[in-house]
């Protein structure tokens, strides 16, 4: 073989390795929300960057915020095609395909952030919820859940327990339809992303919506009357990557995604938690009503939404799922 051929043979080779390294050190992430919401700030751009700092000029990130590249209900699809290889996934939004995981919205388990977050990471980790992420070809890296939700009306005014009754109340889905219908209201499945319009329309009475949600979307701005101690459920992320690109990492590099996965989600629950009064006073400073529902008023509610538990539990084994045990590990991890 002459020295030219192998010159050309070395050359194919370096491109090939460089190919490679490229592959595994170039990560593509997307997600859905603004650019101030609590989601790109607290959970998706410090984790970016816990991890490029830690891994220095090992990792690269394109960066498409916003809906760029996938709006909130593609992100899933987004992982699955390969378009992106992160995303902060809306579990809410995939009840059908990831049903299980719908546990972690439902309401009264959990009074805060901090210790929602702390329970779904235990469970995610049980075969039952493990394997809903592996049929959609993705590895979840971190969570994030909001504050329990409150209720926000707009058009009519929703105080006490009695007037949820004929309500339209948009919904993200999943457990969240069957809080609204417990309470005598009717779910509208409405994306975060056209609440504000939905609910300037008309189309919804009210939400429920976490309080730093509220703020992200500026749906203070319509609100009439605002709850605060509440607990109707939540809403979780979980940042996932792409199966096929984790496996091409080596463990170093996936020790430091999980290790800035665990640290950002306890900053960013921490964080939410520690928000809700200021929030609270901005929401009241503006005009807008913020309100305690009462003892008695809260009995009331946790009757109605008690059955929630046992109609998630009948539809999911109604599918043949294994519903009641993931209910019951994930109550046991609070």
């Amino acid at each position: 073989m002459n020295t030219k051929n192998l010159l050309s043979i070395a050359a194919l080779g370096s491109l090939m390795v460089g190919a490679a390294a490229t592959a595994q050190t170039t990560f593509s992430l997307a997600h859905g929300s603004p650019a101030k919401h609590v989601i790109t700030k607290e959970f998706v751009e410090p984790w970016m960057t816990c991890v490029t700092n830690a891994a220095g000029k090992d990792v690269e990130f394109k960066y498409f915020p916003s809906g760029q590249l996938a709006s909130l209900k593609e992100l899933l699809p987004a992982l699955s095609r390969g378009v992106a290889d992160v995303a902060p996934v809306p579990i809410g939004y995939y009840s059908d395909k990831m049903p299980l995981n719908g546990v972690s919205m439902l309401p009264g388990l959990g009074a805060t952030s901090e210790e929602i977050v702390t329970a779904y990471s235990k469970s995610i980790k049980t075969p039952e919820l493990t394997k809903e992420f592996k049929v959609n070809g993705i590895v979840p890296i971190a969570v994030m859940a909001f504050p329990p939700y409150q209720i926000v009306s707009v058009s009519k005014e929703i105080k006490t327990p009695e007037q949820f009754n004929g309500k339209v109340v948009r919904s993200a889905g999943g457990a969240m339809d069957l809080v609204i219908k417990s309470l005598g209201g009717s779910p509208a499945a409405i994306s975060i992303g056209d609440t504000y319009v939905a609910l300037q329309r008309g189309t919804a009475d009210a939400t429920i919506s976490a309080l730093s949600s509220v703020d992200g979307y500026k749906l203070q701005e319509l609100a009439k009357t605002i709850s605060t101690n509440g607990s109707f459920g939540t809403f979780v992320n979980v940042m996932s990557i792409r199966e096929d690109k984790w496996n091409q990492m080596n463990d170093s590099m996936k020790q430091v995604f999980l290790d800035c996965g665990q640290k950002v989600q306890l900053q960013a629950a921490q964080n939410l938690d520690k928000a809700g009064a200021g929030l609270t006073k901005k929401f009241s400073d503006a005009g807008v009503e913020m309100f305690a529902f009462s003892p008695e008023q809260i009995n009331v509610i946790s009757g109605k939404l008690s059955v929630v538990y046992q109609d998630w539990v009948t539809r999911l084994n109604g599918r043949g799922l294994p519903a009641e045990t993931v209910l019951s590990t994930y109550k046991s991890n609070f």
